[in-house]
């Protein structure tokens, strides 16, 4: 099969490629051709899907239960403290240990574009307001050569004289129009500025496996104990090589409040999705998202992202789950970092540009021909973990983004297409059982509408009494960001794939203040 697909790597690629937009489609339109040739087998799969929704309603409720309970109690913790009473004479895998406490360095790699002072001054002032030891702390900040002049200006005037207080500061300018460079997603910018880095510390004799490296991006705000809790999980995690580190609580509090609530309803549905995920489950089939930390020597394992691919976040865990044959995984904590949810000048342009970038998300299904490739390739990832990662590709690639469309409109173009469905006794019942199930389900966005609002910050206070009123109503309307957002853009950007349309030129989401 290795060389098969050697040989044939384009074909196999591109088969890959189309697998997913077909599924999708087939899925799609099943309720017009299965309801004229079988009518019968789409009703049972519409049934399926239905009981299957209340099933991840359900399992959605749990993880965010355990998940909230997780973060409440990291909360109490002073992690710095827990990081100094390690000892480090048992902890695991010592060949992979920092020399010593004292030696422990951060590699923390931000991408920047163009984005305002105000919105790089809360990132930076974040680091420097950590409770882990700035001095151990490298700042790299890599930026695009298009802005670079204002932007290194601003970076340079925000840090100041704190430069001195960090172990190391660096600044590249990443050049545009690199041959073979996929332009607007950050992985390029991303490791132009780690490659660069790793060769200034090889350079001056540091030892890479005192560092922990890190990639957030340019409006993150971390809270004060996200790097003395990544550090005391880092060196207490047994093959610490063989893992990446994550918040299961992405928050977006920057603008969360000021966003017109379609945004701010994708941003808590990111929120709710990641907590209840990592927490939901054993075995963390996840891959990387947004802010993620491993080894340097994973990063230089993995060579780093693939510049090519229009896509960066979720790139870095395959490349490390192949360099390490299969044996990668996530493991999670819970102190958060804050982002920006998107916004745009106006209410017009908000949507819009959420638009673009949840088109440019659903291009990261490019990760289905890529592992799917090296799954055949690789004899050395078990069986049991391709075969896990093909069904969590279509659950999330295909099922999950098709099954509320399929809910809500399956049933009807059914019987548009085959009026005399309605009088079989199979499909008699279903829109009454359908909507007793779905129903059920409804009680589950109590706990989770409940949840929500203490995760993130209050409300403003001079809000009116009407407007604090219509956000209870946010919980529900996630089924209408279901059946658009978290819908259209993604069966858009699998058909562009389809179609074998390539998206080189990504939208890179601007930061507004």
């Amino acid at each position: 099969m290795k060389e098969f697909i050697e040989k044939h790597d384009k074909l196999t690629h591109r088969i890959f490629e189309m697998t997913l937009g077909i599924l999708t489609w087939s899925l799609l339109t099943s309720p017009i051709w299965l309801g004229v040739i079988y009518p019968k087998a789409i009703v049972y799969i519409l049934t399926f899907f239905t009981v299957f929704w209340s099933y991840l309603a359900v399992k959605h409720t749990i993880g965010l239960i355990r998940g909230y309970k997780k973060y409440k109690e990291e909360e109490k913790i002073d992690w710095y403290d827990e990081y100094k009473k390690l000892d480090y004479s048992v902890l695991p895998d010592p060949i992979t240990l920092p020399e010593s406490k004292e030696s422990i360095r951060h590699m923390i790699l931000i991408p920047a574009v163009n984005e305002p002072e105000s919105v790089l001054r809360e990132s930076i002032d974040s680091i420097f307001n950590q409770t882990f030891p700035v001095n151990q702390i490298v700042l790299v900040y890599s930026i695009e050569e298009k802005y670079s002049k204002e932007t290194c200006e601003t970076i340079e005037r925000i840090v100041g004289d704190r430069k001195s207080k960090l172990y190391k500061f660096m600044m590249f300018v990443h050049p545009f129009g690199i041959e073979g460079e996929a332009i607007g997603a950050a992985a390029a910018n991303r490791t132009w500025g780690a490659k660069h880095a790793v060769e200034e510390l090889k350079s001056s004799g540091e030892n890479i496996r005192n560092y922990i490296f890190s990639t957030i991006d340019s409006d993150h705000v971390l809270y004060p104990q996200y790097i003395s809790r990544l550090t005391h999980l880092y060196l207490s995690t047994p093959r610490r090589d063989n893992h990446y580190f994550s918040t299961a609580v992405h928050l977006f509090d920057n603008n969360l409040w000021r966003v017109p609530m379609m945004m701010r309803i994708e941003a808590n549905a990111v929120t709710m999705g990641s907590l209840s995920d990592w927490s939901a489950s054993k075995r963390k089939l996840k891959d990387t998202f947004s802010s993620y930390s491993s080894s340097l020597q994973t990063l230089i394992d993995a060579n780093y992202w693939d510049v090519t691919l229009g896509v960066d976040d979720t790139i870095f865990y395959w490349r490390s789950l192949f360099v390490r044959n299969g044996d990668f995984e996530g493991v999670p904590h819970y102190v958060p970092y804050s982002a920006d949810a998107v916004e745009g000048s106006n209410y017009v342009d908000s949507h819009i540009r959420m638009y673009k970038q949840l088109l440019r998300w659903g291009w990261g299904a490019i990760d289905f021909p890529l592992s799917m490739k090296e799954f055949l390739k690789n004899e050395k990832i078990p069986r049991s973990l391709k075969v896990s990662w093909f069904f969590k590709h279509m659950e999330r690639r295909v099922i999950l983004i098709n099954i509320v469309f399929l809910i809500t409109f399956g049933f009807g173009l059914v019987t548009l297409v085959n009026p005399y469905v309605k009088q079989s006794n199979f499909a008699y019942s279903l829109p009454d059982i359908m909507s007793i199930i779905l129903t059920f389900t409804l009680v589950f966005l109590v706990p989770g509408s409940y949840l929500r609002m203490k995760l993130v910050k209050p409300m403003p206070k001079n809000w009116p009494i009407y407007r604090k009123a219509l956000t209870l109503m946010e919980g529900p309307l996630i089924m209408l960001n279901l059946l658009t957002y978290s819908f259209i853009p993604w069966v858009h950007a699998q058909t562009k794939m389809l179609l074998g349309k390539k998206m080189k030129d990504l939208y890179h989401t601007p930061k507004v203040r």
